[in-house]
């Protein structure tokens, strides 16, 4: 299953108009929710623990959702975007 989300938020959205939403497979909308309900940044280790990914599956998830907006790297960890 595919899930569209706008870039500048984690949540399942409806009504994506104009090709504006991130498409994304259940892992990455799990990976994109445990780190927007987070109360703070979270380490990839800690992400990886949560989600029980391998490594090299998060990093690229990690990675692309941060490309996109969702998510920001600050200090080495994953946070919701400020603002959002």
């Amino acid at each position: 299953m595919i899930w569209a989300v706008t870039p500048t938020a984690c949540c399942p959205a409806s009504g994506c108009a104009n090709n504006e939403c991130l498409q994304l497979t259940e892992r990455e909308l799990l990976v994109c929710e445990t780190v927007c309900e987070s109360e703070r940044p979270l380490a990839s280790s800690s992400i990886k623990k949560i989600v029980g990914l391998h490594q090299e599956i998060l990093s690229r998830i990690l990675n692309r959702l941060q490309k996109h907006g969702a998510i920001e790297k600050i200090d080495g960890e994953y946070r919701r975007k400020v603002g959002q």
